[in-house]
């Protein structure tokens, strides 16, 4: 399905769109996205169709707004349920839980993509490329291609390239 050769993990790093802070009776985990985070989402969608990013596998923390992002990102990539799952341990993971997530991927999965939250995102991020980001706002995604056919042996050095796109436009990165 994706166009990686057979020696490439392709990892898509999705913070949810925007979330509904107007209620305060709506515990964090059942905050649903706003009508803004659903365009939003459609419109980050429409970025990795447009660049024929179409991963293997999302998986999704259990939150109601990152669960919202994802179920959009899916439909619009017409990815089949079976490669979609939800993971209870990417609910507002620190930084070796999200890891550890995706270093015991199947490597059967050239592409994941995972919608999760701040500040594990940028963290995560962070750790594999040299010019840091401040933070990953709501609606933005990042591409990190590793010169591996083994998620286990993803990393710093076997990072070949990446990009970061948000909602914003503001400055994001490439990398060659």
């Amino acid at each position: 399905q994706s166009s990686n050769s057979l020696r490439m993990k392709t990892l898509y790093l999705v913070r949810h769109g925007k979330s509904l802070w107007d209620d305060i009776s709506i515990n964090d985990l059942e905050r649903p996205l706003k009508q803004r985070g659903v365009d939003n989402a459609e419109d980050l969608t429409k970025h990795l169709l447009k660049d024929n990013e179409i991963p293997d596998l999302i998986i999704s923390s259990p939150s109601v707004r990152t669960y919202e992002t994802a179920k959009i990102i899916a439909d619009k990539l017409k990815i089949p349920s079976s490669s979609f799952k939800v993971n209870e341990k990417l609910y507002l993971p620190d930084f070796s839980t999200l890891l550890k997530t995706i270093l015991y991927l199947s490597d059967d999965f050239n592409s994941v993509l995972i919608v999760g939250h701040e500040p594990s995102l940028s963290t995560c991020i962070n750790y594999f490329i040299d010019k840091k980001l401040d933070k990953v706002i709501t609606a933005s995604w990042t591409k990190l291609v590793f010169n591996t056919d083994a998620w286990r042996d993803i990393s710093p050095a076997t990072l070949k390239g990446g990009a970061h796109r948000n909602r914003r436009n503001l400055p994001g990165f490439k990398l060659e």
